[in-house]
């Protein structure tokens, strides 16, 4: 019914735990394809073991291009119902498939999104050390408003094979590549919600060198990359414009409602 792919980028010991909360899932209707940017480390023997038949393993070289190009490797090869995408530091809680298939039932939802959980960690120790957890609704996120900004963590999406089997992942954006996937895939769909809160979003220190990806180094880009992407992807009505041009503003960015 799944397939879960997950690309990763030289954080063995996370994607070994990311690996080991998808053999603990209660629901086994699904396939893992983990896509590694660099041979520096050996796979994850053990655990794929235990997935038996149930994943594929791809190396696909350099990780300069970042997250993207591994997400659309694993796209180019799925053949379930549902695309899930997950990264290698974060988690499912044990019933979370189980949750989504009772959630979808005999319905074809185009995609769905969940709640979460942060889970704040010490990862200058190991295993990384659990600090504390908040639960997060984001039951009020809006098909309109995800055109204004992007609060649904790409490991809460679910995703039909018809939605996601002609969009790719824009390799040439440097940040918001999983917001701009996103708002493709929305183009004459439907976004529902299902009351669903097994998703872990483990955090470190955005600052920690173990916790560094291209998103926590380019600050200075996400005015510029938001209003690519407002360009790129229309506002469905004058009030997700209002709303753009409100947000930005907030931010010190006081553009015409031309712009947005």
């Amino acid at each position: 019914m799944f397939t879960i792919i997950v690309p990763t980028h030289d954080r063995p010991l996370l994607l070994r735990r990311t690996l080991q909360s998808l053999v603990a899932q209660t629901y086994k209707d699904f396939t893992v394809v983990i896509v590694a940017d660099s041979s520096a480390y050996l796979p994850p023997y053990e655990e794929l073991a235990q997935l038996a038949d149930r994943y594929v393993y791809l190396i696909r070289g350099s990780g300069i291009g970042g997250p993207a190009e591994s997400r659309n490797m694993g796209l180019d090869i799925v053949r379930s119902k549902y695309v899930i995408f997950l990264d290698d530091d974060d988690t499912f809680e044990p019933g979370h498939l189980q949750s989504l298939a009772d959630g979808i039932g005999n319905t074809s939802p185009d995609i769905l999104f969940c709640d979460f959980k942060i889970r704040n960690e010490d990862r200058t120790v190991s295993p990384p050390q659990h600090l504390s957890t908040v639960d997060v609704s984001i039951a009020d996120v809006t098909q309109d408003s995800v055109y204004v900004r992007n609060r649904i963590p790409n490991s809460c999406l679910v995703y039909d094979k018809r939605v996601v089997a002609p969009i790719r992942y824009d390799t040439g954006l440097i940040i918001y590549e999983d917001w701009d996937f996103l708002l493709d895939c929305l183009k004459g769909k439907k976004l529902g919600y299902l009351p669903v809160n097994s998703v872990v979003i483990h955090k470190s220190g955005a600052t920690a060198p173990e916790n560094m990806r291209r998103g926590n180094t380019h600050d200075e880009k996400i005015v510029e990359v938001m209003l690519l992407l407002y360009s790129k992807h229309a506002a469905p009505n004058q009030e997700t414009r209002l709303a753009r041009q409100t947000l930005l503003a907030g931010a010190g960015v006081d553009l015409p409602i031309e712009h947005f």
